[in-house]
């Protein structure tokens, strides 16, 4: 899959009203917009990835021998490469002047038909926000289940964990036992995660098992069904399973979780170089249309460095 300019992909944005936005201050946009969600906050980022990037797979191999007077090189494994590539991803919105002067918000714009305001500081400032927050949701989304071979939107963008974990003999797969996991069955299919989790990460301190929300719902159910401590007392800043952290993933589907690392789940994206590159272009005294266009682009990708080390309950 090669990147270009011809096959940026469109990041819609559903509002009722079809014309667009201006804001005045995008800073901390991308880093609301990319970096905020359940799931990407805990995974590893790389930054500055502009088209593909390798990283390298480490296997040190057997250190140990016995003793003797002669020198044998050991231990010095093997080193390998992974490639990752990122998607270019743009947003178009564009607002029309006439959308603010005929509704309430026309008492905050400025005086005169020829002002070149568009809409009152106030919404731009929260619209920046709020499509932030929107293009945070949907790449919680596109994260997990994301797949090309679907025109769905936001799948469509880009191929999730799931697709990769289910291509990839490496990753430890857990069968799913039950057709619904509920309050009942949840401790045990947990279990089963957690028996699968390799032996040599297993106390490893940023191991996540990311759940989806209904599981993750049916384990604070069965807690307060196990102690009335929990019924009455359920405002738990974080979940564990045994020792394991648990991050309710909202992005993954009905009934699947992931056992990880979080230095071996990859964010990656050139977040840093773009970090302040949204531009507002008003068109008014460009082509005498009264609209103001805001137009980003940023690369996004997903992946991971080590499918033996990754449990997908499936």
């Amino acid at each position: 899959k090669v990147n270009n300019m011809n096959n940026i992909k469109d990041f819609k944005l559903s509002f009722v009203d079809t014309t667009t936005f201006y804001g005045i201050d995008a800073a901390g946009f991308y880093s609301q917009a990319l970096l905020t969600g359940a799931s990407k906050e805990e995974f590893r980022l790389i930054p500055n990835v502009k088209s593909k990037i390798k990283l390298g797979e480490l296997n040190i191999g057997n250190v140990l021998a016995g003793a003797d007077c002669s020198f044998s090189s050991a231990g010095e494994g093997t080193l390998a490469q992974k490639s990752f590539e990122v998607e270019p991803i743009k947003i178009n919105l564009e607002y029309c002047k006439r959308t603010f002067e005929t509704n309430y918000l026309s008492e905050l714009l400025r005086p005169g038909s020829n002002s070149a305001e568009v809409m009152p500081t106030s919404v731009e400032q929260y619209l920046l926000g709020e499509v932030a927050k929107k293009v945070s949701a949907d790449l919680e989304q596109l994260v997990w289940k994301g797949d090309t071979g679907t025109a769905s939107y936001p799948l469509s963008l880009y191929d999730g964990l799931e697709k990769q974990f289910l291509a990839d003999a490496a990753v430890i797969d857990v069968s799913a036992t039950a057709s619904t996991i509920t309050s009942a069955n949840v401790i045990a299919e947990l279990t089963r995660v957690y028996n699968a989790i390799p032996t040599q990460i297993l106390r490893a301190e940023d191991l996540r098992l990311f759940v989806s929300s209904s599981i993750f719902r049916a384990y604070r159910q069965a807690l307060a069904s196990a102690s009335a401590e929990a019924y009455y007392m359920q405002n738990y800043s974080e979940l564990h399973f045994l020792d394991v952290k648990i991050i309710e993933a909202p992005g993954l589907s009905v009934k699947k979780m992931v056992a990880a690392q979080k230095a071996n789940l990859l964010l990656l994206t050139d977040l840093m170089s773009d970090f302040e590159d949204v531009k507002i272009l008003p068109q008014g005294d460009v082509t005498g249309v009264p609209v103001v266009r805001m137009i980003a682009e940023f690369k996004f990708g997903i992946g991971y460095i080590y499918g033996s080390e990754v449990v997908f309950y499936n």
